[in-house]
Formats: C-alpha cells, sequence, structure tokens
C-alpha cells in the first residue's frame, strides 16, 4: 500500500505547478482504492485576482488542454488513472 504521491515529471503546461499521481482508499480498504491524478495549478494563476472572471479564463485554458495532460500522463505512468483533480495554491 503506496499513500506517497508519485510525481509526475516531464510535462508542461504554463498554468500548472505540477502532476501528481495519489491513492485514495474507500473506507481504509484495498477494495476500494482509486488513483488520482491531481493538477495543482499556479497561485498566480488565481491569487489577488479582484474578479472571478481573469481565474475562469486560466481555468479555461487547462480544461481545453486536459485530455492531452491526461494522455501525456498516462504515457508516464504507464496505466490509466480514475479521476482528476484539479487544485488551486
Amino acid at each position: 500500500m503506496n499513500v506517497v504521491p508519485e510525481y509526475v515529471t516531464g510535462i508542461s503546461h504554463p498554468m500548472i505547478r505540477e502532476m501528481y499521481l495519489k491513492k485514495e482508499f474507500a473506507n481504509g480498504s484495498l477494495q476500494g482504492e482509486q488513483d488520482i491524478l491531481v493538477i495543482e495549478m499556479f497561485a498566480e494563476a488565481g491569487a489577488h485576482e479582484k474578479e472571478h472572471e481573469s481565474f475562469d479564463s486560466h481555468l479555461i485554458d487547462v480544461l481545453a488542454d486536459l485530455e492531452d495532460l491526461k494522455a501525456q500522463a498516462e504515457s508516464k505512468i504507464g496505466h490509466h488513472f480514475d479521476r482528476v483533480d484539479i487544485r488551486t495554491q
């Protein structure tokens, strides 16, 4: 049971700070195990913005590239993941 995140390297995007794969366990059991790709956006993408429209445009850029980012991550990781979480700092 590995709970240490597996960082995905070699993928770059102007709005993404880092990507990693983490495991999530339902009810603490291995039967409910899920692999989750976590995409962390740069803080500047949403920080100090007075209007949500500016952050939304950064998020839309990441979402527009999401399928390509997922494909690149799967090729680096070597297997499919169950879910993608996008986070801001």
